[in-house]
């Protein structure tokens, strides 16, 4: 057996999901250890767009900043049917954007922050096989030639749609493949689009282009012939010959720093668990990119999973609480999965009928300032919530995203809600001025309470006291008489307590 013995969690691929579920362990000081097959870090653009909420998330754990000083924002999505557009400054929160990144600066950042919180980082390591007992994962690897066993109490997938740990659990990952020729290229114009973040579409096909501000260009192109097989070399004359297609004229590109031919699936794994092996990102779910959503979807599926992981782990919990990552993941996967497929067969029909539909409905939906709003809400990932699964809080908060409110504490300081969320712990918000009841039954180590007052929404300040789990959503919300109801909300969460006693409010 090797070092990593003393790991209690394997996670298979250094890609984005994978990097940041290691950051979220490493905070809750969970030893852990992400192997990747390839040697090196990427240097591939791939996927490049963060949502708000996924921005949200991050800023709870201090790197939002590092993203918006790496990035480009767009604060729009322009589609070329009707001059239809969906505008993201109308959204609920500071981060009206999608923030554009290189995959590449992204993987990066989340690798130094896990390093820096005590992660590992195992590079040429190739997952072979996995078994596993009542107790823990045994992995086979191959290890430049090399073949080792690894062993840990977890072992989680966030290795691709093609994931080994997925295929090795034994997880059926059903649904279709689409007959299209697809490629990309990062490249700079000759001719610039008419917008920086653009969806052009037409007989021909689609053409996705998106400016990365430094003089480069995405250009992914959807051809609706026959795909060509994905082992030939994508060129750039052949991206400049669909893109000439789609747009009617020359953009002239040239220098390209990224290629790549691909072919867009639409598949959803039948479990996101097996026991002591779990799957996350793409190795759970694949759809067409419309919409910038696979990174956001996997980071979110990380920080879904990574405190609850900890909590079992660290502190105890109900082993049953990993049940809830799919209960609550997978109602949005699917979502996504199918709002991308009515998108992808509303954009690529050759049906003159349905282009037909497709010009009459697409600039109604967007224009109507209550499906905007859906719209906008549902790309941003923002009206995304989570089902309150024991009804323990009220008034419909439960389960909702809490927005980045200021928050003010009894001695006068000013701060925002999310950096109260630095710890990756609970955080009991407490606006009775100090007068709540003793709440028996503490969890303290997992539990930070804090005086504060809320600004911003009414809701927010309707109750005495709101839980945030470590991810910014509520777990649970009501008055100071209701000890009852929120120690069953942290049982619930955490577990039986460590120690008996009182929750200290403190500043």
């Amino acid at each position: 057996m090797s070092n990593s013995d003393k790991d209690q969690v394997l996670i298979a691929g250094a890609g984005p999901g994978g990097l940041l579920l290691a950051c979220e362990l490493a905070l809750a000081g969970v030893p852990c250890t992400v192997l990747e097959r390839r040697t090196t870090p990427s240097v591939q653009s791939r996927a490049t767009g963060l949502q708000a909420r996924t921005l949200e998330l991050l800023a709870m754990r201090g790197m939002a900043g590092d993203f918006m000083r790496a990035g480009h924002p767009h604060d729009h999505y322009r589609i070329t049917v009707g001059r239809a557009r969906i505008d993201l400054t109308q959204l609920d929160t500071e981060y009206q954007q999608l923030g554009i990144c290189r995959q590449s600066v992204t993987e990066e950042i989340f690798e130094r922050h896990a390093r820096s919180h005590g992660a590992r980082i195992e590079r040429g390591v190739e997952v072979q096989a996995v078994s596993q007992t009542a107790d823990g994962v045994t992995v086979r690897t191959s290890e430049g030639g090399t073949v080792r066993e690894r062993r840990a109490g977890w072992l989680v997938g966030f290795d691709g749609s093609h994931s080994t740990v997925r295929t090795a659990a034994g997880i059926d990952f059903p649904g279709r493949s689409y007959p299209y020729n697809v490629m990309a290229g990062d490249v700079r114009l000759g001719r610039k689009p008419e917008d920086g973040m653009l969806v052009k579409v037409s007989k021909e096909g689609m053409v996705v282009a998106i400016d990365f501000g430094d003089g480069t260009w995405r250009m992914g192109a959807v051809d609706r012939r026959q795909p060509r097989d994905l082992d030939e070399p994508a060129s750039l004359e052949e991206l400049r010959d669909m893109i000439t297609r789609v747009f009617g004229y020359d953009l002239h590109p040239y220098d390209p720093t990224y290629t790549a031919r691909f072919r867009f699936h639409n598949r959803h794994a039948t479990t996101y668990r097996k026991g002591r092996v779990l799957i996350g990102g793409d190795a759970a779910h694949v759809h067409p990119p419309l919409g910038a959503q696979g990174l956001n979807i996997s980071c979110q599926d990380a920080l879904n999973l990574g405190w609850k992981l900890a909590a079992v782990i660290r502190h105890g919990a109900p082993d049953s609480i990993l049940d809830t990552y799919e209960q609550e993941r997978r109602p949005i996967a699917r979502r996504v999965l199918g709002a991308t497929g009515r998108a992808m067969h509303m954009m690529m029909t050759p049906a003159p009928p349905l282009r037909l539909l497709r010009r009459l409905v697409v600039p109604t939906v967007t224009s109507l300032p209550v499906t905007h709003r859906f719209l906008a809400g549902q790309i941003s990932n923002l009206s995304f919530a989570y089902p309150d699964g024991d009804r323990s809080g009220r008034g419909g908060l439960v389960g909702r995203r809490l927005p980045n409110t200021s928050v003010r504490h009894p001695g006068g300081e000013i701060r925002p809600l999310y950096d109260l969320f630095r710890s990756g712990r609970f955080v009991l918000l407490d606006q009775t001025g100090g007068a709540v009841p003793p709440v028996h039954q503490p969890w303290a180590k997992l539990v930070e309470a804090v005086e504060v007052e809320l600004e911003g929404p009414p809701e927010l300040a309707a109750h005495d006291l709101i839980l945030s789990r470590p991810d910014g959503y509520c777990a649970w919300a009501g008055s100071r008489e209701d000890a009852v109801g929120l120690g069953r909300a942290l049982e619930r969460w955490c577990g039986a307590p460590e120690t008996p006693g009182v929750v200290a409010l403190r500043t």
